[in-house]
């Protein structure tokens, strides 16, 4: 119905920008016939207007990087939360505003996008090759996929990474170095001195950004590595990808250790009295609900909590 010849005709970021909103309001869970038909009465009112229209839409079709909506976690930009209708808005097709204008498009350049969760958010998102990812708790990265390159930069936080074949090779970049995974599932998880990586299927090349040495790390197994090298190896545990299903799964855990790992899934000071370095914890919380696992704590180990407010929380000895 609206099949226009576009050519290579630049188009205004006016244009582009309102084309970006009628998408959003389409795409909004309250959307109506009435918005349909009046986007409709917007595209056919300018040639431009089309033009527009169906270059968001190309982008839009490149770009499909959208939360998994089975999980229902919401998407964030500059750890804020945003609606549906503002990430397609802003945080996704708005992209393409500075090229699409300026006939940039047409080589088809995507530029990086920010995903980010906050403190105690699980996400899992679907690319459009078939990737997947998981980001833990307070992550935030780039995705960076164009024509020539397919590119993960994990700036904080950790990430699981299921790949899927593609003829162009994945890279995972943080400030310490370079992933490329060899047909895999792995996490990679950013720390103050270090990154950790844990491989559950295929192989791993580590590459250290200040080192020419390079080390593949094969399934089952991890390696801490900074900038300049290798730190150790070690066993990689599945139990330590529970956290993709809300979950923290710990087995003779110190409690220090295990209140440590708590309390990046929750706002606030949370703390155990130094008494208690001899106690361990062993089970299966769900993260949904950190101050029910605060509680389970009581109940099995001799505990008490001191709450100043709930974002300050101390364990004591009974």
């Amino acid at each position: 119905m609206f099949e226009k010849n576009l050519g290579e005709q630049p188009t205004s970021k006016q244009s582009i920008k309102q084309a970006c909103e009628w998408m959003a309001r389409l795409w909004a869970d309250d959307a109506t016939e009435k918005d349909h038909l009046a986007c409709q009465e917007w595209r056919a009112a300018a040639t431009e207007n089309e033009q527009a229209w169906l270059k968001v839409q190309q982008l839009q079709q490149r770009f499909q990087v959208v939360p998994d909506p089975e999980v229902g976690s919401k998407l964030l930009r500059q750890h804020k939360s945003v609606s549906r209708r503002q990430f397609i808005s802003y945080g996704g097709l708005g992209i393409g505003l500075g090229v699409l204008g300026t006939g940039y498009f047409t080589s088809m350049a995507i530029n990086s996008t920010d995903y980010a969760t906050h403190t105690g958010e699980i996400q899992n998102l679907a690319l459009a090759d078939g990737t997947r990812l998981f980001l833990n708790t307070t992550t935030r990265l780039d995705i960076n996929y164009d024509q020539n390159k397919r590119e993960i930069l994990l700036h904080e936080g950790e990430v699981y990474i299921e790949t899927s074949p593609n003829p162009l090779p994945l890279t995972v970049v943080s400030r310490e170095g370079v992933l490329r995974p060899l047909g895999t599932r792995f996490t990679v998880r950013v720390m103050s001195e270090q990154v950790q990586l844990a491989v559950y299927q295929g192989r791993v090349q580590i590459q250290p950004a200040q080192s020419s040495s390079t080390n593949v790390i094969d399934s089952g197994l991890g390696a801490d590595f900074n900038r300049f090298g290798f730190i150790k190896d070690f066993a990689a545990d599945a139990s330590d990808i529970a956290w993709t299903a809300h979950k923290l799964a710990v087995a003779n855990m110190p409690l220090n250790k295990f209140v440590e790992e708590l309390s990046r899934y929750r706002p606030g000071v949370l703390r155990a009295s130094p008494e208690l370095t001899s106690l361990t914890v062993t089970g299966v919380f769900s993260l949904y609900d950190t101050d029910r696992i605060l509680k389970q704590l009581t109940e099995v180990l001799p505990v008490r909590l001191q709450t100043y407010t709930s974002y300050w929380v101390n364990i004591l000895p009974v």
